[in-house]
């Protein structure tokens, strides 16, 4: 594309993985000969794992001469410089999620 040789191949970057679990679990109980009670719980990420998303992975330059990072989150003596800066984490997934639910069937 450019004349630079500077470009990355597709997916060169790939973010935090996705650690997920879903659990349900439901009883059901006979009312009468036609009618049915069901009771069930689901928890989403049941094991509460913290998944970030939204890594900044823009790295931009001084100029095409100039190769100095100027969007870094720490400067070189330690302090914060951008809080949003390269590999910052911006944002997280859901944390754990439970619903219940109480069903009648005739």
């Amino acid at each position: 594309m450019g004349g630079l040789g500077l470009e990355s191949g597709v997916n060169f970057l790939t973010g935090p993985g996705i650690n997920n679990w879903d659990l349900s679990i439901q009883k059901s109980f006979s009312i009468k000969e036609r009618a049915h009670l069901q009771f069930r719980i689901d928890a989403f990420n049941v094991l509460n794992h913290t998944q970030f998303s939204g890594i900044n992975s823009g790295l931009t330059f001084a100029s095409i001469t100039n190769p100095t990072p100027t969007n870094l989150y720490l400067k070189a003596d330690g302090s914060v410089n951008n809080i949003n800066g390269f590999g910052t984490v911006n944002g997280a997934r859901d944390p754990r999620i439970l619903q219940t639910v109480i069903r009648i069937q005739f």
